[in-house]
């Protein structure tokens, strides 16, 4: 039923598309071979953990999971600074990111590959390399939605979890599970393979002052191997936070070369505010309540 809920959220994404304006607040396909560069919405720079374990090329940001012990990190800006992009009712916020696992993928259920959109209130963008969860200090009230899943080569394999970000339950944006207190899992288990391309969808769409529908999916050259959503209604995770509107950033999270997979090849990363126009609201409001109905 949950891959079916999220069909349909796609089916109508693809059906009221052209009674909607899109507007990509970032396109980096690397072209220029280098991450430095902040031109939005062709380019933002990409910051890092472990600097010395990216290798940029033509279309290709390789990032070596092994080239440090921990974790490694990843991030960018869609926004500038002090102007973040505020979703209105009817809005879609929609993140595609292409890339290639290489080397070596392995055999887990471990989800250590994490995604998320997030927003800080307090403090200013962090535009420097650095190994931090926490952006020395300076993450722990942010807010946002996040996916985790892995990257497994099979026989075994898992799902994806998805969940919002409650502010200041840990410092950590993306390194611990206990600042998303209601994370859920659904979708089917699905298996990838060293040298294909992948296609990961993340998308928010805010149907109602209530209710933030959030979906993930991931798919190959044969179409989407698995997909989730949840739905906020303002207290998902049993937190009374509202429904979080203002995204300036992603971020990625990879906890270890299993999970995940040696080298993480991105092609690109691409961000656009979907506003429908006024006439298809009522068929997007008709089609989300019918959603509910069913999945309750």
């Amino acid at each position: 039923m949950m891959k079916k809920s999220v069909t349909v959220v796609l089916s109508l994404i693809v059906v009221f598309g052209g009674m909607a304006s899109a507007e990509v607040l970032l396109y980096d396909t690397f072209a220029d071979a280098s991450r430095l560069e902040t031109n939005l919405p062709q380019e933002s720079a990409v910051w890092v953990s472990h600097p010395d374990g990216v290798t940029m090329g033509v279309g290709s940001l390789a990032f070596n999971q092994n080239a440090a012990s921990g974790s490694q990190k990843m991030w960018t800006y869609f926004a500038p600074e002090g102007a973040p992009v505020t979703l209105q009712v009817g809005h879609q916020l929609v993140t595609t990111i292409e890339f290639t696992p290489r080397q070596t993928v392995y055999d887990t259920t471990s989800k250590n590959f994490r995604f998320g959109l997030f927003y800080d209130p307090t403090d200013g963008q962090v535009l420097e390399d650095m190994n931090s969860d926490d952006g020395k200090g300076r993450w722990g009230d942010s807010t946002g939605y996040a996916v985790h899943f892995p990257l497994s080569s099979g026989p075994s394999s898992s799902n994806s979890s998805l969940g919002k970000r409650i502010a200041d339950l840990t410092s950590s944006l993306l390194g611990s599970g206990s600042a998303y207190p209601g994370l859920t899992s659904g979708g089917d288990a699905f298996t990838v393979a060293e040298g294909t391309l992948y296609t990961l969808t993340f998308a928010l769409d805010y149907q109602a002052v209530d209710q933030m529908l959030v979906s993930f999916s991931i798919a190959d050259a044969t179409g989407v191997l698995s997909s989730n959503s949840i739905v906020d209604d303002g207290t998902f995770g049993g937190y009374d936070m509202g429904v979080y509107t203002q995204f300036d950033h992603l971020f990625f999270r990879f906890s270890s070369a299993s999970g995940t997979a040696d080298v993480l090849d991105f092609h690109s990363i691409k961000v656009e505010q979907i506003v429908p126009e006024p006439a298809s609201l009522a068929f997007l409001g008709l089609g989300a309540a019918a959603l509910l109905k069913r999945r309750n």
